[in-house]
């Protein structure tokens, strides 16, 4: 199995390094509308943990089972936690690699996991009761999940042995070298999207444009359609979906063969309807209520959730190409129960799968997928596209914005 191994120069200068550029992608990930918020829960854990020295001590306190790693920060160089239980594991597969992997995981103390997905702990109590191991996760919102793993590493202490959470979240974890590659059987099956360097996605949010079918009974049929008259005043645009306006823009300049001076010509006629409103969360309820009758771009989830509660809200047929963004799962290469995480890793990328449709989310396992993804055209946000050019989007968004009606107060 291939390893991405960890920087060899000292994590104090790397992560310092690191942690002025990927802290302020925190920050965003925090504030984005690609992630539910997620109150700190779980064991009890402090949200951040403090920098340097006290990193470690905080973190021993609500966990209770990381140790100190070693002086650099990380794992030596050329070696992840990982590297031994893949190599006892390599060559097995279903109920054969997981009858290997449960003895070694019966011999570890517990497991760790840091996340913002709001769903991970109850999948976490199906798991121990599974497979009798004890998970202890801690839960925050994004930014906060980010620095703390950081400064761990930062400090030198191996807190967490699996870290799930936002696209980019995940993606600047492995830009500092903390994560584990992973090529295991797990992936097989897996949508594209899932496929990322150092981290594996787990589920997708899906953007939709989405109305109130009470308010709308002419629903928009194409991206066009939201510049038309009919649509103004009731339109709502996410004032922080930065990503959603490049990741179309990349599509209409490469798959349509338009001028980006056609797509900002577009998305501008488009928020000349709108009005800002941020948060998936709050785009849902006020469809739900018909405070406003469209949103250019909600989670699904949030509403078929709505649907299925009876509101009179719809997202089919769908306005193409229809958004994706992959929120993923890693192996810390700092980690102290390896055979614990891994079989923890793999449970959520097969078994787990199918719970996540209670919940109406979109698993990345194709095969648990429901029909309403089939036959649409679907784009995935590139996730190391928002990372290196995010303040180049952000600035042109917010030129775009300046064409909407700004956000009501309160």
């Amino acid at each position: 199995m291939k390893s991405t191994a960890p920087p060899a120069a000292p994590a104090t200068r790397i992560l310092r390094d690191l942690a002025v550029a990927l802290l302020l992608v925190a920050v965003a990930c925090g504030d984005s509308p690609t992630e539910d918020a997620a109150a700190p829960a779980g064991t009890g854990a402090e949200a951040g943990a403090e920098a340097g020295a006290e990193a470690g001590a905080t973190a021993s306190e609500t966990t209770g089972a990381g140790t100190e790693a070693t002086d650099s920060g990380t794992a030596a160089a050329g070696d992840c936690a990982y590297d031994e239980v893949l190599a006892e594991v390599e060559g097995l597969e279903g109920q054969e690699r997981i009858d290997a992997l449960v003895p070694l995981a019966e011999e570890e103390a517990e497991l760790n996991v840091y996340t913002s997905n709001t769903d991970l702990a109850d999948q976490a109590e199906i798991f121990t009761d599974t497979y009798g191991i004890d998970v202890s996760v801690y839960r925050a919102q994004g930014n906060q999940v980010l620095q703390r793993v950081l400064q761990e590493a930062e400090a030198g202490y191996a807190g967490v042995d699996v870290f799930e959470g936002g696209g980019e979240e995940m993606a600047a974890t492995n830009s500092a070298g903390l994560l584990q590659d992973y090529e295991g059987p797990a992936r097989e099956g897996l949508v594209d999207a899932a496929m990322q360097d150092g981290w594996t996605g787990t589920r997708l949010n899906v953007f939709t444009v989405s109305w109130n079918t009470d308010v709308v009974q002419d629903p928009p049929t194409s991206y066009e359609d939201l510049t038309d008259p009919r649509f103004a005043g009731v339109l709502m645009i996410e004032p922080r979906a930065f990503e959603w306006y490049m990741s179309l823009s990349e599509y209409f300049t490469t798959e349509e063969g338009m001028s980006q001076e056609d797509v900002d010509e577009l998305f501008s006629r488009i928020a000349a309807n709108a009005t800002q409103i941020t948060g998936n969360t709050a785009h849902a309820s006020f469809l739900g209520s018909g405070e406003y009758g469209v949103s250019t771009s909600v989670y699904s989830h949030l509403v078929d959730e709505l649907i299925d509660s009876g509101a009179p809200i719809a997202r089919t047929p769908a306005v193409e190409p229809v958004l994706t963004r992959p929120n993923g799962v890693g192996l810390m290469c700092t980690a102290q129960n390896p055979a614990s995480g891994l079989l923890f890793f793999e449970w959520v990328l097969t078994d787990a799968q199918e719970m996540l449709l209670e919940d109406f989310r979109v698993p990345t396992r194709e095969s648990v997928q429901q029909d309403n993804l089939q036959g649409l055209e679907l784009i995935s946000v590139d996730i190391d596209q928002v990372i290196n050019e995010r303040a180049e989007w952000e600035e042109r968004y917010g030129e775009i914005l300046r064409n909407a009606e700004a956000e009501p107060a309160g």
